[in-house]
């Protein structure tokens, strides 16, 4: 039986725990190989409150801070790409787009999660990733694209944006956009592995975790919205695309 493998493609450490921490903790504990690619360092982001290190000290901290919630997450295998924070709408798309066929064709997933086009909260590294993402997921399938890499063309099946129900978005007045309800295809109950997503985002993350999603919601609303984590399926290969799923492996085959 082949293994079942899924890939997460973000643009910042921490992306990955707030986003969709439920998630990676849950397919991980099943047995996946859960595998990351993160953009950026993050270097743009905050050394804490009160400051745990020197902004020069930032980047390396905040690859420990990502090791260390890769690891609460029982995620498998990381990568930093070398691109700075705040700088991907201005780079190669054509390099990056290369970076993340690389990453594709290298861990050969089932299923690829990336941003939605709105970035999550219209982030122009978010937006950057979601566009590179996207055209990597059909590129990587391609045996004619990036020939120069040297790797095996790979058709992973499904790939997913995150996102937020528009019922959602009204309800707790987040302050940015999400999609019609009727377009979310999985909702994903992660209160089971709501605590490890708290200590990654919370405990691994320290530099940021000051700055938490939801801001404007008490704690406990706070983690009630973060407790299901929400997918688009945006394209497939090989399989017929359904409006609703239970689980991101649905209708593939081991």
């Amino acid at each position: 039986m082949a293994e079942r493998a899924l890939l997460g493609l973000f643009a910042h450490p921490d992306d990955e725990s707030r986003i969709v921490g439920g998630t990676l903790a849950r397919y991980a504990g099943e047995g996946v190989r859960v595998s990351l690619v993160v953009a950026t360092r993050g270097e743009a982001g905050s050394c804490g409150e009160p400051p745990l290190c020197t902004p020069e000290e930032l980047p390396r901290v905040r690859e420990r801070e990502l090791a260390e919630a890769c690891r609460i997450l029982g995620v498998r295998e990381w990568q930093l790409l070398d691109y700075r924070d705040g700088t991907l709408a201005d780079v190669d798309r054509g390099e990056l787009t290369g970076q993340l066929v690389t990453a594709i064709r290298r861990v050969r997933p089932g299923v690829v999660l990336t941003f939605g086009p709105e970035g999550r909260t219209l982030h122009a590294d978010h937006i950057t990733v979601h566009y590179a993402a996207t055209a990597a997921f059909e590129l990587a399938a391609d045996p004619m694209a990036y020939p120069e890499q040297g790797l095996s063309a790979h058709t992973a099946s499904k790939l997913y944006y995150t996102t937020l129900p528009e019922s959602l978005v009204h309800a707790i007045n987040w302050a940015y956009p999400g999609i019609p309800d009727d377009q979310v295809t999985v909702a994903l109950d992660v209160r089971p592995w709501l605590d490890q997503k708290k200590r990654a985002t919370n405990e691994a993350h320290r530099t940021q975790a000051h700055d938490q999603p939801f801001a404007n919601l008490t704690e406990d609303a706070r983690w009630v919205a973060l407790s299901t984590e929400y997918f688009h399926l945006a394209a497939t290969h090989g399989i017929e695309p359904a409006a609703h799923e239970e689980d991101l492996f649905e209708g593939i085959e081991p």
